[in-house]
């Protein structure tokens, strides 16, 4: 049996320092854990004291390895890292483990470089004294703002594995739906491109063959085969003027866009088309609303919840729908009746909130319409992509078959004029 120092934080997330005698730090958080606080740190009684004193040596040791950690910024890391790192902390601080040996237990060389890099940092910070939030805060890139805020959240109401395992399912939620919305989106365009491509094909390489074998016999053609061998010599004449200027006017709407006053004005077009608007609205409304409902159970003030979604839906109207609903909470009203101005929530949905609020169940409540919400979604993309692929084969079926009517229209015609 040994003696290990513990720091640990009680139910009123105050912090909270002490001695327990146990063969094994495990056993000894496990003990700590039973007595209803989260071990945040645990050391052999010897090494305490040093553990403690680590600031200065840590900040040093920081401002050594920052040029590498500026280097591993240009490497791109995994989302799945974060959900990953997530749901393991969850599962082991749950287990009573100590947040240094969890976070220890969670290097591996499956992480990212920068992902890694950042993972280190954070170790080190925690085991010099400073709060895991606060470390966390050092990588906002890795470790969004929403992120931090629970984790912080987490620590002050001293329920950390809960709000990680809530945390976890939040992101999880997260990127199923960008994978559905991405491939909603890609699956149709790719189809276009295609029918788009066959189409200059059979205008540039195969018309051109059939030019030679109707010289001279132009005025006996149908319109419509005149047509098209006028347009496909046009087509192979002024085709390289014409791709590069839509080249020109393709990266003008991409720079436009990208400014502040053109990113609104895309989102505006996006959400008002025929067929994808309604998907991003639900996009948007279901990732405000989970984010919020998720925030608000884990014990974030409503404002903070507010802002923090503000910045994370995703998109600029409904960015500045939440600033508005923001301004109206600090004048005292509701989030039903701040939001009941806006056109972006549903009626439906704005008294569901009401009731929400009325029974103070108003997280669960978000968190359940949003589930409504992703699963019309759902429902949506599949009814999409089931409409989509016989358009697509309809539109190719009418062009092709265009084509080799036009072509072979003046073959029958010029053999019935020989006989």
């Amino acid at each position: 049996m040994a003696v290990f120092t513990y720091v640990a934080r009680d139910s009123a997330g105050k912090l909270v320092e002490g001695d327990v005698t146990a063969t094994s730090p495990t056993e000894a958080a496990k003990i700590v854990r039973n007595e209803g606080r989260f071990v945040v740190k645990v050391a052999p009684k010897g090494k305490a004291a040093s553990t403690t004193r680590k600031p200065a040596a840590t900040v040093a040791s920081l401002a050594s390895v920052k040029p590498a950690a500026s280097t591993s910024r240009k490497n791109k890391y995994k989302p799945d890292d974060l959900i990953y790192f997530t749901n393991q902390l969850a599962v082991m601080t749950e287990t009573g483990v100590s947040m240094a040996e969890a976070l220890e237990a969670c290097r591996h060389d499956g992480n990212s470089p920068r992902f890694a890099s950042a993972l280190d940092e954070v170790i080190e910070r925690v085991e010099g004294g400073s709060e895991f939030s606060a470390a966390l805060a050092e990588h906002p890139k890795v470790f969004p703002a929403l992120y931090v805020s629970l984790i912080k959240a987490s620590e002050a109401s001293g329920m950390m594995a809960p709000i990680l395992r809530r945390l976890a399912e939040h992101l999880q939620a997260q990127r199923e739906m960008k994978k559905k919305i991405k491939g909603a989106i890609t699956y149709p365009i790719v189809m276009f491109v295609f029918a788009i491509g066959v189409t200059i094909f059979l205008m540039t390489f195969v018309l051109p063959k059939f030019t030679a074998i109707y010289a001279g016999r132009e005025d006996s053609l149908p319109a419509i085969t005149r047509m098209l061998l006028s347009f496909s010599d046009n087509l192979m004449t002024y085709g390289l003027y014409l791709v590069g200027f839509l080249g020109l006017v393709a990266g003008g709407c991409v720079y436009f866009f990208r400014t502040p006053a053109g990113a609104m004005k895309f989102e505006s077009i996006r959400l008002a088309l025929p067929i994808f608007g309604p998907l991003f609205h639900k996009t948007y409304l279901a990732r405000s609303l989970r984010t919020l409902g998720t925030m608000i159970q884990s014990g974030v003030s409503m404002l903070d919840s507010v802002q923090l979604t503000a910045g994370v839906c995703g998109s600029k109207q409904y960015e500045a729908m939440w600033r508005q609903v923001s301004e109206r909470l600090e004048t005292g009203k509701q989030v039903s009746e701040a939001l009941a101005e806006h056109k972006c929530i549903p009626k439906a949905v704005n008294k569901m909130l009401s009731a929400g609020e009325r029974s103070g169940q108003l997280g669960p409540v978000m968190e359940r319409v949003a589930g409504y919400c992703e699963f019309e979604l759902n429902a949506a993309i599949k009814t999409m992509t089931s409409m989509i692929e016989p358009a697509i084969v309809m539109f190719l079926g009418v062009v092709v078959g265009g084509l080799v009517l036009a072509l072979l229209l003046p073959i029958f015609t010029i053999s019935k004029a020989m006989h």
